[in-house]
This record gives C-alpha cells, sequence and structure tokens, in this order.
C-alpha cells in the first residue's frame, strides 16, 4: 500500500471511530523543512484547532523513555518489549499542550477552521508558527520552514544531554531514537543504563563502549550509566566506559566504580546537584567521601529548570576542576523534555565521541536553557588557564546572546571564585549582551560568567494560569577559565577555602550520624518507595564499615584543607 492510500485509509479508520463523517474534518500534510539545508528535518511539533484541541499526526514518530525503578522493572530488554513502551505523544508540562515527534512529514486530521502550528528544534532555531484555514474536506500541503538564529557547529560547539533514559535493548531502535534528538537538535545524546542494587536493566542498552556509538552527521547516541545511586549519598553518573560497572556487594562503596570506570578511560560526575543541601536526592554527602581522591571530572549542575551552582562553586575553591554539565533525566520527571537543559561542548575538528569526551574533561563548556555564550580571558577561551608571574590585570571578554521569543534575560554577571564582580542589565529589546572587564587579580582564581532570566517561548499556546505554580527560567553558566599566580599559594589555601573545607567536614560528620546501627532500618525503608532508589537493609549492614572508612579518609583530606 502507497503512502497515500495507507494515509486515506487511517483517516477513513479514525474518523468512523470517533463518529465523524469526512465532510466534518481537513488533513493537513504537513513539511517540515530546515531552511539551512532545504531538506525535511525532524521535529517537535503542536497542531491546534480553534476548539483549543491538539492533534497529533497519524505517522508520528514512536518515542520512548524508561523510568520504572522498581525491582522489576518495565522488562524492556527485547526489542518487541522496548516497542510496546514507546508512544506518539506526550503533554509538554511547559505549555500544558500535547505534542509530538514529526520525522520531517506528518500528517494530521483536524476539525476545520483555523488551525495553528508550531515547530520546535532546540534552542538554535527559532520557533516556525503558522496559522492555517481549513475548510471541510480539504487536504491541503503545507511547507514549514526552520530557520536558525544561530549556528553553534560552525562555532566547533554541539551540544549535549547528559541525563537520558531511553531503553536500547537493541540496535534497530538507533534510527528512531535519533530522529528524537534530532528533532530536539542534541548532538550528544547520552543514554544512561540506571541502576539500583536490585536491578541494573532499567532503561536497558544493548552496547557499552564504542559499540553502543551510533552516529549520523553531527549527531550521537552513546551509552553511560546512572549507578550507583541511593538516596543519602546522590546519583553518579559516568560516561565513556567501554562496559557496564556494577557491585551489588559494595554497592556504597562508589570509589570502587570510579576507580574502574577510570582505568577504563572513562568519566565520572554526580546528578542532580540542583538538589538543596539535605534534600532527597542531594549529592553532597556523597561527593564529600569521593572527591578528594580526584576521580570526579563533571557535575550536573542545571536540571528541571533549576541551577545548582553553589555546590560546584565549593568544589572548584577546594582546588578541584570539575567541569558543569546538564541534563533532564528524561522521562523522570513531568516537565522533562529532551535537551530543555543542556550543554555546549568546544570540541577541535570533527564531532566524535572521543574528542567529546575529551573536551568536558578539559572543562570546554557551558549549560543553559536556551542563551548561548562566548567568554574568554586574555584571548584564552572556556577551559583555558592563564599563567601569570605575580599580582596583575586580566582582560575579560564575555558575549551572550539568546532569541528574544523564547528568553527574556535579565542579568548577566562575572563570577570570580563563587563571588559575583560585575553585573550587567539586559535592556529590554536586546537580543544580546557584551561585557568588556579589566580586572585585578591577586590571588589564583576562577573566573566564569552566568546569566539568567525568564522563558517565555510558549507564549500564544498556554493558558493565562497555566505557570502560576511553574515559572520556567532561562539559564546559562559558562565552565571556568583558571588564572594561576606562579609561585602564590593554590586556590585551596584561601581563608574561604578553608571555610568550606569546615563545612563539609561537618557533612561527612552527618553522614557518620546516619549511619549509626539504629538508623539501619530507617534508612532500609525506602523499600516502600521503589520509585527512588531503595538500599536493601543488608546491603547497609554489610556496607556500613567499608563505607565509614571511606569517610574516616575524606575527614583527614578535608581537615587538612580546614587548617
Amino acid at each position: 500500500m502507497n503512502t497515500r492510500l495507507r494515509t486515506c485509509f487511517f483517516l477513513l479508520v479514525l474518523t468512523s471511530a470517533a463518529g465523524i463523517t469526512r465532510a466534518e474534518t481537513a488533513t493537513l500534510e504537513l513539511v517540515f523543512v530546515d531552511s539551512s539545508t532545504g531538506l525535511p528535518t525532524p521535529a517537535r511539533v503542536q497542531v491546534r484547532d480553534a476548539e483549543g484541541q491538539d492533534h497529533v499526526a497519524l505517522d508520528a514518530l514512536m518515542f520512548g523513555g524508561d523510568c520504572n525503578m522498581s525491582d522489576a522493572g518495565a522488562g524492556f530488554t527485547t526489542l518487541h518489549a522496548a516497542l510496546k513502551g514507546f508512544k506518539d505523544r506526550f503533554v509538554n508540562h511547559y505549555s500544558g499542550s500535547t505534542q509530538f515527534y514529526s520525522e520531517g512529514r506528518s500528517t494530521v486530521q483536524v476539525r476545520p477552521g483555523d488551525v495553528q502550528v508550531a515547530a520546535f528544534k532546540g534552542p538554535e532555531y527559532r520557533i516556525a508558527r503558522r496559522e492555517i484555514n481549513l475548510q471541510p474536506s480539504d487536504v491541503k500541503k503545507v511547507e514549514i520552514r526552520l530557520e536558525r538564529w544561530i549556528d553553534m557547529p560552525s562555532k566547533g560547539w554541539f551540544s549535549a544531554d547528559d541525563h537520558l533514559h531511553i531503553q536500547r535493548p537493541h540496535p534497530d531502535l538507533n534510527p528512531r531514537i535519533l530522529k528524537m534528538m534530532q528533532a530536539e537538535d542534541v548532538h550528544v545524546a547520552n543514554l544512561l543504563q540506571m541502576g539500583k542494587v536490585r536491578n541494573f536493566e532499567i532503561a536497558p542498552q544493548y552496547a557499552f563502549g564504542p559499540e553502543s556509538y551510533y552516529q549520523k552527521g553531527h549527531h550521537i547516541l552513546v551509552t553511560g550509566q546512572e549507578n550507583p545511586r541511593t538516596h543519602f549519598l546522590g546519583h553518579t553518573i559516568t560516561l565513556g566506559s567501554p562496559r557496564p560497572l556494577f557491585d551489588a556487594d559494595n554497592y556504597l562503596i562508589y570509589r570502587l566504580i570510579w576507580e574502574a570506570s577510570t582505568a577504563l578511560g572513562g568519566i565520572n560526575g554526580f546528578a542532580h546537584a540542583y538538589t538543596p543541601n539535605g534534600g532527597a536526592l542531594s549529592p553532597y554527602d556523597g561527593m564529600a567521601v569521593v572527591l578528594p581522591h580526584d576521580m570526579m571530572h563533571f557535575l550536573e549542575v542545571l536540571q528541571f529548570n533549576r541551577s545548582g551552582y553553589e555546590a560546584w562553586y565549593d568544589i572548584l575553591n577546594l582546588g578541584f576542576r570539575v567541569t558543569p554539565t546538564a541534563g533532564t533525566d528524561y522521562p523522570c520527571a513531568e516537565q522533562n523534555i529532551p535537551g530543555h537543559e543542556r550543554f555546549y561542548t568546544r570540541v577541535q575538528g570533527e564531532l566524535t565521541y572521543e574528542k567529546w569526551l575529551d573536551a568536558v574533561r578539559e572543562g570546554r563548556t557551558f549549560v543553559t536553557t536556551g542563551p548561548m555564550a562566548e567568554f574568554r580571558i586574555n584571548g584564552r577561551d572556556i577551559g583555558s588557564e592563564i599563567l601569570l608571574d605575580g599580582p596583575g590585570q586580566v582582560q575579560v571578554e564575555g558575549r551572550v546572546t539568546f532569541d528574544p521569543e523564547r528568553d527574556a534575560l535579565r542579568v548577566v554577571e562575572l563570577i570570580q571564585n563563587g563571588s559575583l564582580i560585575k553585573r550587567v542589565t539586559v535592556t529590554q529589546g536586546a537580543n544580546e549582551v557584551e561585557l568588556s572587564e579589566t580586572i585585578g587579580i591577586d590571588e589564583t582564581s576562577w573566573i566564569a560568567l552566568r546569566a539568567y532570566g525568564s522563558e517565555r517561548s510558549f507564549a500564544g499556546f498556554v493558558s493565562p494560569l497555566h505557570f502560576a505554580s511553574f515559572d520556567p527560567t532561562s539559564n546559562l553558566h559558562t565552565a571556568a577559565v583558571y588564572v594561576t599566580l606562579k609561585g602564590h599559594p593554590p586556590i585551596e589555601a584561601s581563608q574561604r577555602s578553608r571555610r568550606i573545607a569546615r563545612e563539609w567536614l561537618e557533612r561527612l560528620d552527618d553522614l557518620v550520624d546516619v549511619l549509626d546501627p539504629a538508623n539501619m532500618q530507617t534508612l532500609g525503608a525506602w523499600l516502600e518507595f521503589p520509585v527512588f532508589d531503595a538500599v536493601p537493609r543488608e546491603t547497609l549492614i554489610n556496607n556500613r564499615e567499608a563505607l565509614l572508612s571511606e569517610i574516616a579518609t575524606a575527614r583527614s583530606f578535608f581537615k587538612k584543607l580546614a587548617r
């Protein structure tokens, strides 16, 4: 059956099932074209009729996501099972609307009248909006062009989401998952197989390492892992390991997994840094235990429309050059859209996953929900180190650009060693802010650029009351440029760093109290909440002494810094 006949057949079946006559419907044949190539391109789409009802294409791209954290899991371990977990639509909680993914061409059946179509393709593309009038029985073909307002890959910057849970037990799923990522313009999609003590097959992947790579042009799918992960030590992410790493018997000793991954060429980090200190999923205690071993390469500082820069600032001030990253944890929260929180990495030459990993290690990133950044000190780019013979001055140049239809930035700020040293207010109607400052350096420092404001990319598609309790924000933060004074004390020797070390010692002391034998039953009670990351009581008991030994090692490290 050819495409036209198949479409007509689906229309007949659906209208008959809904009790709608063909005379009461109209058909849109949509083609989404990338204006830079002139070719059809995947996109995320919303089609809304005059009565405010959203419609999904008959040939919408089926897509998946696995956040079933029970011990049994969703069972997505075969191609057939994984496909059963795929769907053709989702509710966008930023806009309160139903949307779908298109592979580039889509057929949508709607009621006649004025129909609104919006197409989205990540933050580098302008939102394409069209209003189309349809008469009963119309079959209208409409081309919608998606235009860039900026081209980051042409500058060597490639976007990534470090935290996606999409089941991929078979390589046959690669083409459709890649189209989903192309629709969001996510260049490096890290598909994390997720674990807990009794189940390391959440969002299962068919391979790790190079065998997991699937690349078309500048878009890559690759396997990573979110494991180990506990509610009181935090959730870890490992990227780039050629094999899965899991040790149920020593699950609470994160160092063992990180030593193995580092030896295999992987990089390690913590997720959910947005979580307030002490909150559920907070990584603070776990970071305090493993940070002294210097195997932490990145920290996920932007997620769920929230930032968590303070923990990262502490880590930099303690002397560890950790890279900021961002990810959505799709689909594990209502507001997830792959790539909504993302980070850009500067790669020299053609994009490969190995070169991308090296660039993350070297700190050549910025995190964002939409705005784009340029940032240099003495002409050196993000992630660089500048050596000065002694106290002096450096020239800082920054530029933040954004799409005013999508973002309403309010301020751009310059940060040195965690403190605000310069703030620029964004003028109304502007789409960029430039900053040029000469600043004095009297101690070894890290310097970065950040910006924030409001997100308004769904104007015209949102109920006025929709954001009453949910206010999307625009966020941007660059990784650091490091300025080192030769022959002067390192950054961790400052009074500021000694105060931070004392605070982290207090976290370790609190963790020791949490691990009191009297609390084993309470900690194990999380087994009653399988959607989280329950640690069986026997694991807590068996790992307790080893974990206390890890804490003692960390305490010795922070005591030296705190003097």
